[in-house]
């Protein structure tokens, strides 16, 4: 039988499999790691930027290796967190991640194929089961994540306003220096 860490570290390189950056947003924001909020930004861009028609297939060798490296990540350390030293875990997670990330849009497709449902709505459906499973794996309410994803953007928005600030100030010493 699977040990709880392992399987709490496969769960997330599904996760990882489906959206990159959930994964290690997740684990994250489980362990309170400064970077969370970078990381849930990026989940929340990749989940929007998956609904664009064009975007490149997660089965591409660049997006594949980025899955497998994610998992890996996420499947370490999960079983790190649990005081678990598993030389198996990193490899482990980058196969299911990337297994998941072939075999998710072959199954997407034959649903949509199947039933008629648009792509859209079936990529929304494949997010929320990643955050589903994700949040279960990791402790974390799902209600919790519009918390996150408030404070993330609220982060970013202070940081590009004192980015801007810096830059017009920039701008106004070179000026006057002309």
């Amino acid at each position: 039988m699977m040990n709880q860490s392992l399987e709490r570290a496969l769960k997330l390189a599904v996760v990882t499999g489906m959206r990159s950056m959930l994964g290690p947003a997740l684990v994250a924001r489980a362990a309170n790691r400064p970077e969370h909020q970078s990381l849930a930004l990026a989940a929340m861009g990749e989940m929007i930027f998956d609904k664009i028609p064009g975007v490149p297939g997660r089965h591409h060798l660049f997006s594949l290796l980025i899955r497998g490296m994610a998992g890996a990540w996420v499947a370490n350390n999960c079983m790190k967190e649990d005081g678990v030293e598993d030389p198996w875990a990193a490899p482990l997670g980058a196969a299911v991640a990337m297994g998941v990330a072939v075999a998710a849009p072959r199954v997407r497709e034959s649903v949509r194929w199947t039933t008629g449902i648009p792509d859209v709505l079936l990529g929304v459906a494949e997010d929320y089961l990643a955050l589903r499973v994700g949040c279960d794996a990791v402790g974390i309410p799902l209600e919790s994540l519009r918390e996150v994803a408030s404070e993330s953007i609220e982060d970013l928005r202070e940081r590009t306003h004192s980015t801007a600030d810096w830059f017009e100030g920039a701008q106004s010493l070179v000026a006057g220096s002309m």
